[in-house]
């Protein structure tokens, strides 16, 4: 009889693991870096998982507007098993019921990510993602504008108008930093930067009522416009969209900008000889803050037991150590969200250990389901406030009068 249960033990592990190595599961990812190197790289990576497990992994690039998309493939169960969710869609996403709870001790455990982002995998204190990198926004100056100045990288949020007046007085108005405008869809983020470093938040701690009307959020925002009526910005920044900020920086034609991690292969394709460097986002009254955003690998409810265990296996492949230091450091230049990843070597330089620190006190937006109206409603009513800047009707009580406009929108969302 116990020659008969290890017998049929035996036959039904095989069985299991043939239906696992027989299965083949489709990944969808964004465009994380340049589409020729980026697919080669994960078909490359795809045969090397198959290799290793039998699970045949089928790659597919989409675009960061498919979003309906993925929402459709939780609907129909059509689609990727895999995919990756920016890390403010995955609790919208997880209260479909679309989304794989995960259990995070098979990922390493929560101690393994980033705080911030491991966050915003959670719906109601369970996780419904795994994190896969992350960015984080600094202030990028220029060394060689800052030194014909005579200027050091501004500490507080002060100094960088101080700083920028003494480089405009060198290099011209609106040279001294680039910023984004009315077309930035992620506008709200330099915003939040620094609404968070004056004591602000966007919501209470109970995320049922809108806070970013408080002194602080008028004051971050006032702070934003006057970046451009000081003429330390250009005036066409008020409508500029980020790559547009962004650009300015990179091709030398303003000397600080607030960007991300992901910029630094933007530098190295278009002007690889600019001579730049980072520093941690100045402070304000209440010390420093930054965004924290970036990326996580979500897995579809829908589809079969063994498509499911297939599924995990690639997302623990993916955030493993060394496949994803590759990911970040030689294709996406964003920062591994397993920490255990950024003890490659190449993370020791002080570039990215400024981002490293910086990243260690970001702030995640509210992990709700909610986020997506939310975030619309705020920006909508950031662009307002540059609008009248543009149309000259600009006052004390524009900044005030759009947030608590948005404020209201905000409170009927969550209502």
């Amino acid at each position: 009889m116990k020659k008969c249960l290890v017998l049929l033990t035996l036959i039904l592990t095989l069985v299991v693991s043939s239906a696992l190595h027989a299965t083949e599961i489709t990944f969808w990812a964004m465009n994380n870096a340049p589409s020729d190197v980026h697919i080669a790289w994960m078909n490359e990576k795809a045969a090397e998982f198959e290799a290793k497990t039998g699970i045949k992994v089928i790659f597919e690039e989409i675009g960061w507007g498919d979003g309906p998309r993925i929402m459709n493939a939780l609907i129909t169960g059509e689609g990727a098993h895999v995919f990756q969710l920016g890390t403010t869609w995955n609790p919208e996403y997880a209260a479909t019921g679309g989304l794989v709870e995960i259990d995070i001790a098979d990922f390493g455990g929560a101690d393994t990510f980033f705080t911030a982002n491991l966050e915003s995998t959670t719906l109601d204190g369970k996780y419904f993602g795994v994190p896969w990198f992350a960015e984080t926004r600094a202030l990028f100056y220029n060394t060689e504008m800052f030194e014909k100045a005579g200027v050091k990288p501004p500490q507080t949020y002060e100094q960088l108008i101080k700083v920028g007046q003494d480089l405009v007085k060198v290099h011209g108005k609106g040279k001294a930093i680039a910023t984004a405008g009315t077309n930035a869809w992620d506008l709200i983020h330099n915003w939040a930067i620094i609404l968070w470093a004056n004591g602000g938040d966007m919501l209470n701690e109970n995320n049922s009522a809108a806070t970013f009307n408080s002194a602080a959020g008028v004051t971050a925002m006032d702070y934003w416009v006057s970046l451009v009526q000081l003429g330390l910005a250009d005036k066409a920044c008020a409508e500029y969209n980020q790559p547009q900020a962004d650009a300015a920086f990179i091709n030398g034609d303003a000397a600080m900008a607030f960007m991300g991690p992901f910029n630094i292969a933007d530098i190295e394709h278009d002007n690889p000889g600019l001579k730049y460097s980072i520093v941690e986002p100045p402070a304000g009254p209440y010390g420093r803050a930054s965004f924290s955003g970036g990326s996580n690998l979500a897995i579809r409810n829908n589809a079969s037991d063994e498509e499911i265990e297939a599924a995990i296996e690639w997302v623990k492949f993916m955030v493993s150590d060394e496949v994803l230091a590759d990911y970040t450091k030689n294709l996406t230049k964003m920062i591994p969200t397993n920490k255990a990843a950024l003890e490659d070597p190449y993370y020791d330089s002080e570039l990215w250990q400024t981002f490293i620190t910086t990243l260690g006190y970001a702030t995640a937006y509210p992990p709700i389901p909610e986020w997506g109206p939310i975030e619309g409603a705020i920006q909508t009513n950031f662009g307002n406030v540059l609008s009248d800047y543009v149309d000259g009707a600009f006052d004390d009580m524009t900044s005030k009068g759009y947030l608590d406009a948005a404020a209201a929108e905000v409170d009927a969302i969550l209502k």
